[in-house]
């Protein structure tokens, strides 16, 4: 040894593990965000039979 400083070694499992770290995370948030959105709008509604619109009153002839 000399006393060179080589840098960091480069780990690539250490960079597999953080991006699947990350990934996880993002993943998770997203999860997170679509029940709260789910509990803030009420979730998907129910859909209504269509029915046949009102009829008018019919107008009195003066």
């Amino acid at each position: 040894m000399t006393g060179q400083h080589r840098g960091q070694a480069r780990d690539p499992i250490a960079t597999v593990l953080q991006a699947v770290w990350m990934t996880g995370h993002l993943v998770v948030l997203g999860l997170l965000g679509a029940v709260a959105d789910h509990q803030l709008t009420g979730g998907p509604q129910p859909e209504i039979a269509a029915s046949a619109p009102d009829a008018e009153p019919p107008t009195s002839s003066l």
